[in-house]
């Protein structure tokens, strides 16, 4: 298992003297492993320089393992996690058709907060639960969506295709987006994508909430926190950001062509430290009741 491991943390190919210098093995013992692992296809020698890369056996056990986790389940203990460190409403959302619909959601505990339901439909344009989700679709489709004359909800909206592009560019470059008063008025929400083991965005999570309680510092906080969420929930999914980064995106890129403050803890509830607003950011204002 820790010769398997080192493909992970070395590169896409590892040859048996760099196993055995890193595992503190015989070269004799690494080869032989290696040899075993080729037999049951979990790698496989690369003809040219001699050396192992990954097997095909091992993505089809992942991709088998994946398909058993329920992303909803999967998800769940991080969006818990997030809505109590933020205090405000945090939403799972997937593409369904040409629509973002939300299929988990935890209400924030303010009385002025932020309130969606499970199964409300969103538009890809105009909000932050949409945006991760448009940047998934393939580049043809892509642009003929942004070709359409898109709606505009408010003064804020975003509908050019340029504009949109930049949009979209931007978020797979943060790994977040922030929409303020796009499709509600005095809303913002800050969304960031879910990917999963194929290195494929699967889902959105957004962390939501009145415009005059996320402002400056405060909003900052919440994007660096729902990305770090969100790649917390892709990790759990079997995403890796080594990989994803040695391919450039290769799956995500191309389809989006078409200060400081205080850490929030994102560590699942079961994990976290026993003060539960320890890492809260700042006072949440606005206790008035809508």
């Amino acid at each position: 298992m820790l010769l398997l491991k080192e493909f992970g943390t070395s590169g896409p190919e590892l040859g048996v003297t760099e196993a055995s210098r890193r595992l503190g093995l015989h070269k004799s013992t690494v080869s032989r492993l290696l040899g075993t692992l080729e037999g049951g296809g979990f790698v496989e020698q690369v003809s040219e320089t001699g050396r192992y890369r990954l097997g095909l056996q091992l993505a089809s056990l992942a991709g088998l393992a994946v398909t058993q986790l329920d992303l909803s389940t999967a998800a769940r203990p991080y969006l818990l996690g997030l809505a109590e460190q933020s205090e405000e409403t945090v939403t799972l959302s997937v593409l369904d058709g040409e629509e973002a619909v939300n299929i988990d959601q935890v209400p924030g505990p303010h009385p002025v907060k932020h309130l969606g339901w499970i199964g409300r439909r969103l538009p890809l344009h105009a909000s932050a639960a949409g945006r991760p989700l448009l940047a998934s679709l393939p580049a043809e489709q892509l642009e003929e969506w942004l070709q359409r004359p898109l709606q505009s909800y408010t003064e804020e909206t975003v509908v050019g295709p340029g504009a949109l592009r930049r949009e979209l560019q931007e978020l797979l470059a943060k790994g977040y987006v922030i929409v303020s008063g796009e499709y509600e008025p005095g809303l913002t929400a800050v969304g960031a994508p879910v990917y999963d083991y194929r290195q494929e965005i699967v889902a959105s999570i957004t962390l939501s909430g009145p415009t005059f309680r996320l402002r400056a510092e405060r909003l900052e906080a919440a994007a660096r926190l729902t990305k770090a969420t969100a790649e917390r929930i892709s990790a759990r999914l079997g995403h890796t950001a080594r990989q994803a980064r040695r391919e450039g995106h290769a799956r995500s890129r191309p389809r989006a062509q078409a200060r400081s403050a205080r850490h929030w803890n994102t560590a699942p509830r079961d994990s976290r430290p026993s003060s539960p607003r320890a890492g809260a950011v700042g006072p949440a204002n606005g206790e008035a009741k809508t």
